[in-house]
C-alpha cells in the first residue's frame, strides 16, 4: 500500500457539501471518473479497486490519464481549503492508491467517506 501522508479525511457530510458545490462545474470526464469509482465501490463486491487506465477509458481519455484524477482531487482540495502540497498529491483528497504485491499494478479506490457522500448525492439528485 502506498504510504499515506498524515492526512485528515473530511467527514461524509463535508464530502456531500463538496459534491453539491462543485459537481455541476466538473468536466464530463471528471464526472465519468467519479461515476466509475462509485460504481465499483457499490456494485463490485469482490473488487472495489480500479486501475488508472480503467478510469481513463471510462472518462474518454486516451491512454492512462491518471493526471486527470489529480485535477479532480485539486477541486476537492480547493473546496476543503487544503493546499495541494499538504497532501503531496491532490488526488489523495478523494481516492486512495494501493499496489498489488503480486502483479505490481497500482489500484485506486474512492475514500469511503467520499463514496458514502456520493451515494447520498446521487439519491438526492434523483
Amino acid at each position: 500500500m502506498l504510504k499515506d501522508v498524515e492526512r485528515c479525511i473530511p467527514s461524509e457530510e463535508k464530502y456531500l457539501e463538496a459534491f453539491h458545490s462543485i459537481y455541476e462545474g466538473l468536466t464530463p470526464g471528471h464526472k465519468a471518473i467519479l461515476n466509475k469509482l462509485y460504481q465499483h465501490c457499490y456494485f463490485m463486491k469482490d473488487n472495489r479497486r480500479l486501475r488508472t487506465w480503467e478510469l481513463s477509458k471510462a472518462a474518454g481519455y486516451d491512454g492512462d490519464s491518471s493526471g486527470q484524477i489529480g485535477h479532480l482531487g485539486a477541486k476537492f482540495c480547493e473546496f476543503f481549503g487544503v493546499k495541494d502540497d499538504e497532501l503531496r498529491q491532490p488526488a489523495l483528497a478523494i481516492i486512495s492508491w494501493f499496489a498489488d504485491d503480486i502483479n505490481g499494478y497500482w489500484y485506486i479506490e474512492l475514500i469511503p467517506e467520499a463514496a458514502r457522500a456520493f451515494n447520498r448525492f446521487h439519491l438526492e439528485a434523483v
